[in-house]
C-alpha cells in the first residue's frame, strides 16, 4: 500500500495504464497532482490539478416573519458551495419576477401587496439548485372595501352588507344612530370571515334609516354608512340631491351679480 488514506489507492491497466482514484472525495482533496514515470533512460512527471466541486447548500435563511405596514424588512439567505452560489430572490405571487441578486433582500416602506412567501435560491450549476422559503404577514388596519344598502319592502327582511380587508382580520360592529346593535328580537349579525351581514326580520317603518358597520383590529378601525329605505326612497333621495344640486349650478350665474352689488 503506497498511500496512508484508506480511499487513495492506484489501479492499473495493462502495463501502460494507471489511474489514481479517490473515493468519497472532499474539498481538502482540491489540488495539484503529479504522476511520475520512472524508465530505463529517462524519468517522466505530468501534473493533474483536481478541481472539487460541491453542489449549493442554504444553511441559513431568515424565519417567517409578521410585520406591520411601512417597516423596513431584511430577508437574508446564506449558502456554500464551489464554485461560489448564485443567490437570487422571489415573492411568488402570479408574477414571480426576480427581486434581487444577493444574500439579503431588503424591502422598504413594506406595503401589504408585498405580503407573501419569498423564496431563496442558491445555485452554482453543480446540481439542482438549494430553495428555501420565508413567509411574510404584513399587518395593516382595516378598510371597508364594499357597502351595500338594502331596498326592502315592510314585513320583508332586509339585509345590510359589508366587506372589509385587514390582517389581522377585523372585527365587526353594527351601529344605528350611536346605539350598537347586537342579536336581539328581530336583529341578527352574521360574521363570516371579512364580511358581516345585519338581518333585519319583518321591516317595519321604524326599522328605515341610516346602519354604520364598524370595522376593527389592533391597527385601527373604518366605519360605513349603509341604508335600509322602502323600495324607490332611496332613488328619491340620491335623486333629490342630484336635482338640488343641479338646480343650484343653474341658479348660482343668476345670483352672482347681485352678489356683486
Amino acid at each position: 500500500k503506497w498511500s496512508l488514506d484508506p480511499r487513495v489507492d492506484l489501479v492499473t491497466k495493462g502495463q501502460l495504464e494507471y489511474s489514481l482514484r479517490i473515493q468519497k472525495v472532499d474539498v481538502y482533496d482540491e489540488g495539484p497532482y503529479t504522476c511520475s514515470i520512472q524508465t530505463k533512460q529517462q524519468s517522466k512527471t505530468s501534473q493533474v490539478y483536481l478541481i472539487v466541486q460541491v453542489p449549493a447548500n442554504i444553511y441559513r435563511v431568515s424565519e417567517d416573519i409578521t410585520v406591520n405596514e411601512g417597516s423596513n424588512v431584511t430577508l437574508s439567505c446564506l449558502a456554500n458551495g464551489r464554485p461560489d452560489p448564485s443567490i437570487t430572490w422571489r415573492l411568488l405571487n402570479p408574477s414571480a419576477e426576480t427581486l434581487e441578486v444577493g444574500e439579503y433582500l431588503e424591502i422598504y416602506g413594506i406595503m401589504r401587496t408585498q405580503a407573501g412567501r419569498y423564496e431563496c435560491k442558491a445555485s452554482n450549476d453543480v446540481a439542482t439548485p438549494d430553495v428555501k422559503y420565508v413567509n411574510v404577514v404584513v399587518n395593516y388596519p382595516p378598510f371597508i372595501k364594499l357597502a351595500k344598502s338594502s331596498e326592502t319592502q315592510m314585513g320583508r327582511v332586509g339585509v345590510l352588507q359589508c366587506d372589509a380587508t385587514a390582517v389581522p382580520k377585523p372585527e365587526f360592529e353594527w351601529y344605528r344612530d350611536d346605539k350598537r346593535l347586537s342579536n336581539m328580537q328581530g336583529i341578527t349579525i352574521q360574521i363570516v370571515g371579512t364580511r358581516t351581514l345585519l338581518l333585519v326580520a319583518n321591516v317595519t317603518e321604524d326599522d328605515y334609516g341610516n346602519y354604520t358597520c364598524v370595522a376593527t383590529n389592533r391597527l385601527g378601525r373604518h366605519n360605513a354608512s349603509v341604508f335600509l329605505y322602502r323600495p324607490g326612497t332611496g332613488r328619491d333621495i340620491n335623486g333629490s340631491a342630484c336635482i338640488c344640486l343641479s338646480m343650484w349650478l343653474l341658479v348660482l350665474p343668476l345670483l352672482l351679480p347681485l352678489l356683486n352689488c
